[in-house]
C-alpha cells in the first residue's frame, strides 16, 4: 500500500518557523554503504539517528523558512522519493519531544516542566527495571581527563599497540606454560570465603582502570566525558563512565577502539598479573594477582566481551556489523513483525532500513532475549544458594519483567491502539488463536521425549592382545586390519635366554631321574625325596615352556585385528602383560554410556527403545538395547573423551583422587549398550551418541520435572 504524499494535519504545522537549539549538533556517518546522520544533544547526552532527507530538512530549519517551504525544497531535491508530510510531522514531533527545537512563539513552560518530569520518571523506571545494575552518577571528570591526557596519549599510537601486544602475548605464553598449576583446584580457590572477599575488594580497582580506558580513548579523538559514577553490578560496587560521545565519531574503527579500550586494559592487567604470579612467592599478593587474571581475563571474555549483553562486546559487535542501536532496533523489528504479519497492520515503518539488516535484527532480538532470561535466572539461582529469599525475589522479578510485563503491554496495545481501528476483532481473534495454539502445544500435545547421552566404543578385556611373555618383537605374523579367528598367531617374540633355560631345566630333570632310578630299590627315603624334586622340576619346566610358547601371541576370539603403530613394533622389547593391540568383533561392538544422575530414573523406568549414532556416521541411527547397568553411581569416567576437556559434557573435579585418577564433579551412572550393527569406520574409543526413547509427553511436564529437580538438588525442598 503506497503512502500518501499529503497529510490532513499539515495545515496545523505548515506555517511554523523553527530551528535547532544550540546544544544540538549533527555528525555525518556511513553505515552499509549508505550515508546517515547522527544528531547529538550535548545537554542530555542523547543521540538521534537521521536519514539523509531528515538531515536536509533539519539543515533548512533556520527560523525564517516555514515548514511548508522547507518540505517543498526537500521534495524538489529528493526527486522521485520525496518525504511525505506525515514523515515531516513525525520528525518535527520527535525533535519537539526531545526539546531540540525553538521558534518564534514563547515556549509552553508547563509542557517543558511536564516533559522534564516525565523524562526523569522514565529514567528512574529504567533503572529499577534492572536492580542488578543500578547506576549512581558522582561527578564530571572532563577537566581532569584533559589535564592528564598528555600522560596517556602515547598509548594511543602504534608504539602503544606494539607494547600492548608484547605484554598480552607474554602473559598468554606464560599462562599456557603454567596452565596445569593455574587450573589445579581453581574452583576451590576462587570460591573460598577468604578469596571471595579478596575478589570483592579487587574488582572495583580493576573496573576503575577499565573505565579509565574508555574515558581516555574517548578523549583521544576529541570526545567529551561528563559523567562518572558507581554501578551496583549484582550488588557489587563498580565505577562507570559515560563515553557515549564516541557515538558521534565518524570513523567506525575509532568507535570500536573506544568500546574495546576497557577490555584491552583488563587484558593488559591480566598479563601483568600473570608475570607477577609466575615470579612471586605464595601469599596474599600472589592470590591477588590470580584474581586479577580471573577478572581481567576469563570474566572479560565471557561477560564484558559477550555481544548478547549490553556491555562492551555489544557496542563492538554493533559497530563491526554496522547496525547502529542494534538492541533497541532489534526489539522494534521483532515487534514490527508481530504487528505486520500477526495483527495485519500495514501502515507501519520497518526498522530495518539498510540492506542485510533484517537477519541481524531478528537474530539478535531472539538470542539476546533468551540469553538475558537464562543469565538472570542463573544469577538468581546462585544468589538463592546463599540467600534463598533474595534469590527467589530476583527470579520473580526476572519473570515479571521479561514475561508478565510484555504480555500486559501487548494486551494493552491490542485493546487500545488506534492502529487497529476497523480490524481489532480480526487481530484479537488471530492473537487468541496463536495463544491458544501455543498453550495447546505446551500443555496437551505429546512431544517426542528422550535422554541423549554420550559414550565411547568400549573395549572388552578379551579383546585386548597382550604379551604373555617378555621378549623382543621379531615378526608380525598377521597383517593388521584383517579378520582373524580364535587362536590365529599374530606376533612372534624372541627371548634368547628362554630356550637355554628350557634345555637346562630338562637336563636337571634328566639328572634327577637317573639318580632316582639308581636308588629307588636300595634307599627308599632318598628315592622319595628325589621323586618330589622331579615333580617340582617338571612344574618349573612346564611354566618355562608355557612362557616359550607365549612368544607367539595369538588371538583369543575371532574379529578384526587392530595393531596401532605396527611399523614401530619390530625390534621393540615388550614386558609381560604389555598391551599390543586388539581383536574386536565388528558384528556387535560394546558401547559404554554415561547418564547423569538427574536422568537415570527415566532411563531405568521409561526406556521404550535405544538408538545409537556414531560420531563419524551421525546421519545413520542404529537400533540398540541396554545389555548391562552398573547400579551405583560412580565418579570415574570410562574415557576422558567424555569430559569437558576432551570435548564431552562431564565437568571434572580439579586435581585427581588418591589413586591418581581424574574424577567427575557429580556422580554418573554407567550403562553398557549393544547396537545391532557396527559403524562402517568404527574406531575403538571413539565417541557415540545414544538416545534413550521415553515415548511422548507434553512439554509442561518436562519443565515441571526440571524445576523440581533443580530445587531438590540445590535447596533440598
Amino acid at each position: 500500500m503506497a503512502k500518501s504524499l499529503f497529510s490532513p494535519s499539515w495545515y496545523r504545522v505548515a506555517e511554523l518557523k523553527v530551528r535547532l537549539r544550540r546544544h544540538a549538533q549533527i555528525h555525518r556517518q556511513k553505515f552499509r554503504g549508505e550515508i546517515w546522520y547522527v544528531l547529538q544533544d550535548h545537554q542530555t547526552g542523547r543521540f538521534h539517528r537521521l536519514s539523509a532527507s531528515a538531515n536536509l530538512m533539519i539543515s533548512l530549519m533556520d527560523g525564517r523558512r516555514t515548514l511548508h517551504e522547507i518540505w517543498d525544497l526537500v521534495g524538489r531535491r529528493a526527486g522521485d522519493d520525496p518525504p511525505t508530510q506525515d514523515e515531516a510531522i513525525h520528525l518535527l514531533a520527535e525533535l519537539h519531544a526531545s526539546d531540540l527545537l525553538q521558534g518564534e512563539l514563547p515556549p509552553d513552560f508547563q509542557e517543558l516542566t511536564d516533559r522534564s518530569a516525565k523524562q526523569a520518571r522514565n529514567e528512574v523506571i529504567n533503572k529499577l527495571r534492572n536492580p542488578m545494575a543500578l547506576r549512581m552518577p558522582l561527578f564530571d571528570p572532563d577537566r581532569w581527563l584533559d589535564l592528564t591526557m598528555p600522560l596517556v596519549r602515547p598509548l594511543f599510537t602504534i608504539y602503544g599497540l606494539i607494547a600492548w601486544l608484547a605484554l598480552v602475548g607474554t602473559g598468554i605464553a606464560l599462562a599456557v606454560l603454567h596452565w596445569s598449576e593455574l587450573s589445579s583446584d581453581a574452583s576451590d580457590r576462587l570460591l573460598s570465603a577468604g578469596n571471595v572477599a579478596l575478589i570483592i575488594a579487587i574488582y572495583p580497582l580493576v573496573k576503575t582502570f577499565h573505565e579509565a580506558g574508555h574515558a581516555y580513548a574517548t578523549k583521544a579523538w576529541g570526545g567529551a566525558v561528563h559523567e562518572v559514577g558507581l554501578m551496583l553490578l549484582i550488588f557489587v560496587p563498580a565505577p562507570y563512565v559515560d563515553a557515549t560521545a564516541s557515538t558521534a565519531f565518524r570513523e567506525k574503527w575509532r568507535r570500536v577502539v573506544v568500546s574495546s579500550a576497557g577490555i584491552m586494559v583488563e587484558f593488559a592487567l591480566a598479563a601483568a598479573a600473570m608475570i607477577f604470579w609466575v615470579n612471586a612467592e605464595p601469599g596474599l599478593a600472589r592470590a591477588a594477582a590470580f584474581n586479577v587474571m580471573v577478572i581481567g581475563g576469563i570474566s572479560t571474555l565471557f561477560f564484558n566481551g559477550n555481544p548478547l549483553l549490553r556491555f562492551d562486546g555489544y557496542y563492538i559487535f554493533a559497530d563491526l556489523i554496522e547496525v547502529p542501536n542494534l538492541g533497541t532496533r532489534a526489539n522494534r523489528y521483532f515487534w514490527y513483525l508481530v504487528q505486520r504479519y500477526l495483527l495485519g497492520i500495514t501502515n507501519i515503518d520497518n526498522p530495518a532500513s539498510a540492506p542485510g539488516e533484517r537477519k541481524w535484527l531478528f537474530g539478535y532480538a531472539v538470542l539476546s532475549f533468551c540469553y538475558r532470561i537464562m543469565l538472570s535466572l542463573t544469577i538468581a539461582l546462585l544468589v538463592a544458594t546463599k540467600l534463598f529469599f533474595i534469590g527467589v525475589l530476583l527470579a520473580l522479578f526476572t519473570v515479571f519483567g521479561t514475561v508478565v510485563m510484555p504480555i500486559f503491554k501487548g494486551l494493552k496495545f491490542l485493546l487500545t491502539t488506534p492502529r487497529l481501528q476497523g480490524q481489532r476483532g480480526r487481530a484479537i481473534a488471530l492473537t487468541g488463536a496463536a495463544v491458544a495454539g501455543l498453550a495447546t502445544l505446551v500443555l496437551f500435545v505429546p512431544m517426542p521425549y528422550g535422554t541423549v547421552a554420550q559414550g565411547v566404543v568400549w573395549i572388552p578385556d578379551r579383546a585386548e592382545v597382550r604379551a604373555d611373555t617378555a621378549g623382543i618383537v621379531t615378526e608380525i605374523l598377521t597383517a593388521p586390519d584383517t579378520m582373524v579367528s580364535a587362536g590365529t598367531p599374530l606376533l612372534r617374540l624372541e627371548d634368547p635366554g628362554i630356550s637355554g633355560r628350557v634345555a637346562l631345566i630338562e637336563a636337571q630333570r634328566h639328572e634327577l631321574q637317573l639318580r632316582y632310578e639308581a636308588v629307588r630299590f636300595s634307599d627308599r627315603v632318598e628315592a622319595d625325596v628325589l621323586l618330589e624334586q622331579i615333580k617340582n622340576m617338571e612344574g618349573v619346566l612346564a611354566s618355562v615352556k608355557q612362557r616359550r610358547d607365549g612368544l607367539v601371541v595369538s588371538a583369543h576370539d575371532a574379529g578384526r585385528f587392530i595393531l596401532p603403530k605396527a611399523a614401530n613394533l619390530p625390534g621393540r622389547f615388550l614386558n609381560q602383560g604389555d598391551l599390543v593391540g586388539y581383536v574386536v568383533s565388528t558384528a556387535t561392538p560394546q558401547l559404554r554410556v554415561i547418564v547423569p544422575q538427574s536422568e537415570v530414573d527415566l532411563v531405568r523406568a521409561r526406556t521404550d527403545g535405544v538408538e545409537v549414532r556414531y560420531a563419524g556416521e551421525f546421519g545413520k541411527p542404529v537400533p540398540a538395547r541396554i545389555s548391562r547397568e552398573v547400579p551405583a553411581a560412580q565418579f570415574d569416567l570410562p574415557s576422558l573423551a567424555l569430559s569437558v576437556e576432551g570435548g564431552g559434557t562431564v565437568a571434572m573435579r580439579s586435581g585427581n583422587d588418591a589413586s591418581g585418577k581424574p574424577r567427575a564433579l557429580e556422580g554418573l551412572f554407567v550403562f553398557d549398550v549393544a547396537p545391532q550393527q557396527a559403524g562402517e569406520h568404527l574406531l575403538l574409543g571413539s565417541r557415540v551418541f545414544v538416545r534413550f526413547d521415553h515415548g511422548r509427553e507434553p512439554l509442561i511436564w518436562r519443565w515441571v520435572r526440571t524445576v523440581r529437580q533443580t530445587f531438590l538438588s540445590r535447596f533440598n525442598v
